[in-house]
């Protein structure tokens, strides 16, 4: 099976579907997206759909393959036409997309837990307000039920 994901106003994902191998094929056996578009623009009637790996995350392919389009795609998520890759939406303005792994990055790098933080049930969020109040802070230690 392939995967595709059908991109609507800008380049949200709005769907995605499996197609049988069969339908993206040469007659000589050889897959290729532009033969599964076209399977779709004729089955939905819908024009823009890009090709998608369900074993692509983080930029990495589960199998060691080569990555394609650095994750799966996701209703909701982004087709970024400039680097060619599918990623979530920004979780926090001041976070950048990493374009080779698709995924967002914070402008300060995350702490790490102590024991005994992680054992009283703390873990560190990252608190947009406080990073725009004072671009050396962002992280804050909180308890985890809050």
């Amino acid at each position: 099976m392939a995967i595709f994901a059908r991109i609507g106003l800008d380049n949200i994902i709005e769907e995605v579907v499996a197609v049988d191998n069969i339908n993206c094929m040469t007659p000589g056996g050889i897959e290729r997206e532009d033969i599964g578009v076209n399977f779709l623009i004729e089955t939905t009637g819908h024009r823009t759909w890009k090709k998608g790996s369900m074993w692509t995350s983080g930029g990495v392919h589960k199998e060691g393959r080569t990555p394609f389009r650095a994750n799966c795609p996701h209703v909701g998520w982004y087709y970024n036409s400039i680097h060619d890759i599918f990623h979530p939406p920004s979780p926090h303005n001041s976070w950048t997309l990493n374009t080779t792994t698709g995924h967002w990055e914070p402008p300060i790098e995350r702490p790490q837990e102590t024991d005994q933080e992680y054992l009283d049930g703390k873990e560190y969020v990252w608190n947009e307000d406080a990073y725009q109040a004072d671009n050396t802070t962002g992280w804050e230690l909180i308890t985890s039920d809050e």
